[in-house]
């Protein structure tokens, strides 16, 4: 322990060596030297055990030592260094907090001038010596409780590292004096230790029993949801811990996109020129992160090319959420896309709830069916979109989002906009990449990989025997116009194990 205090214990050993007229040497409870003026000053780092006898017996008794005839002491006896030693009077003092012992300290005369005035105010010295040891102990002792604070916050870390929630630890001045991986990560954090200029505050405002803050650093803003702690303890060393997590991650979230195994795009079963041609348009489109609007008809499989856009993007880690806008009324649908503080309006949560846009930051949000959105929704859309920006129902305060928004529609959207039923403004900020998913009916020529997918999949599925339909059952198939197209959400899943 003393070792990591050599620089500051070296320092002071000198001090003391000038105003005493006394060389200094300092050992820890290993007997190997921490710091020395004069003639042990060249010898720090090294084990003393063969020549210390005089330390070995402080440190044996953990008693102050006086000793004013070297060689001829008893303690002397043995000493392989008593034919060469020229110490005229030592002084050695245990450095102990009275609980733990750390090492030793001695004052080393060789002069004769000198002795005689230690000696003739013995006490004086010892008590000079015991109190440097004294200091020297109270120094270590911090050292090993800061060691073992340290020791408690690394394991602390460990376990919220487990639960995946951010840590941070403020001294009694306000200042961030801990913080953990997951913390940094949420507030996009590299540094290893203070965070300057830092703040939480409460907004008022609460999700899943967990109060919602918004945490400002160097002029970045983030909300979050957490617990802030106050500590007590005798030295008042800490105020408080933060335990704080995303909003995302604290909210179940129960529209996901599929996960893959291998790549999205091989659960769009077809290889026909227009699904080439759409497979090489979601590649494209995957790397950017501008607004989707994809279009075709019922049943042809939208949300696999959004889930398939997500998946191979940059946005791939993030979340994927979906909402059926044609599927929610509208007195709800604002609340679902935006969420809402408690109280907001009649019937709703005390708690509040966090809206689609919130749960997808990060993330892809799928909007399908887009066109049966009301319009006064569409007007809050086109801002969320122009500004980045959303405002929670009987909330003032906006709320920043990074979202990529994909939409969805199988109506035709000019007809729509002749008609004043859907907006031109907002229909250009959507369509910034139009992809349209071609009817089954144009691309027979995957048929016949349908037909197999299908029947593999549901003998597998009923654990039936694998079975071909005969060639004049799908030639009647390439006969039909095929008006829901693939209706079934297993269409694109892989068959089960």
């Amino acid at each position: 322990m003393l070792s990591s205090l050599q620089e500051q214990i070296q320092s002071s050993a000198e001090t003391i060596s000038q105003v005493t007229g006394l060389d200094v040497e300092v050992v820890d409870i290993d007997l190997i030297r921490v710091a020395g003026t004069g003639v042990y000053a060249g010898g720090v780092g090294s084990n003393i055990k063969q020549a210390g006898n005089l330390l070995k017996a402080t440190l044996a008794g953990e008693l102050p030592l006086f000793i004013e005839n070297p060689r001829e002491n008893k303690i002397c006896r043995g000493c392989r260094n008593k034919v060469n030693c020229k110490e005229l009077l030592s002084i050695c003092a245990p450095i102990t907090d009275g609980n733990k012992l750390y090492g030793a300290i001695e004052l080393i005369c060789f002069s004769e001038a000198v002795r005689e005035r230690v000696l003739a105010q013995r006490e004086i010295y010892i008590n000079f010596l015991v109190l440097f040891a004294s200091n020297f102990a109270d120094s270590a002792r911090q050292k090993f409780e800061l060691q073992d604070i340290t020791s408690l916050l690394n394991a602390m870390s460990e376990v919220v590292s487990t639960n995946d929630k951010g840590t941070i630890i403020f001294d009694a001045q306000d200042k961030v004096v801990y913080n953990n991986l997951r913390a940094k990560e949420i507030l996009k954090k590299s540094l290893d230790s203070q965070f300057e200029n830092f703040s939480i505050a409460k907004t008022g405002d609460t999700f899943s029993d967990l109060d919602e803050y918004l945490v400002t650093h160097n002029g970045r803003k983030r909300l979050v949801v957490g617990r802030e702690i106050n500590l007590t303890s005798p030295t008042n060393r800490f105020s408080s811990v933060f335990v704080f997590d995303t909003i995302q991650s604290i909210i179940s979230i129960s529209q996901q996109g599929p996960s893959y195994e291998d790549s999205p795009l091989n659960h769009i079963v077809g290889n026909s020129p227009l699904v080439t041609t759409l497979k090489e348009q979601i590649r494209a489109t995957a790397l950017t992160n501008s607004s989707v609007l994809i279009t075709g008809e019922s049943g042809t499989g939208k949300e696999l090319v959004a889930s398939a856009i997500h998946a191979i993007g940059d946005r791939a880690d993030a979340t994927f959420v979906a909402i059926n806008c044609g599927a929610i009324p509208d007195t709800l649908l604002e609340s679902e896309l935006f969420g809402y503080v408690g109280g907001a309006f009649t019937g709703a949560l005390r708690k509040g709830q966090i809206g689609k846009f919130e749960l997808a930051e990060g993330g892809v949000l799928f909007l399908d069916e887009i066109s049966t959105m009301p319009l006064y929704l569409q007007v809050k859309l086109l801002r969320a979109l122009q500004e980045r920006t959303i405002t929670r129902l009987g909330a003032n305060r906006a709320v920043s989002v990074d979202i990529r928004i994909v939409a969805a529609t199988n109506d035709n959207l000019e007809d729509l906009m002749a008609q004043n039923m859907f907006r031109r403004d907002l229909f250009y900020r959507l369509n910034v990449i139009p992809l349209h998913v071609p009817p089954l009916r144009k691309r027979l020529d995957d048929l016949d990989l349908l037909v197999s997918h299908f029947a593999n999949k549901y003998c597998t599925l009923f654990e039936k025997k694998p079975i071909s339909l005969p060639s004049s059952i799908v030639n009647k198939m390439r006969l039909y116009e095929w008006p829901g197209n693939c209706r079934h959400r297993y269409a694109y899943s892989r068959c089960p194990d």
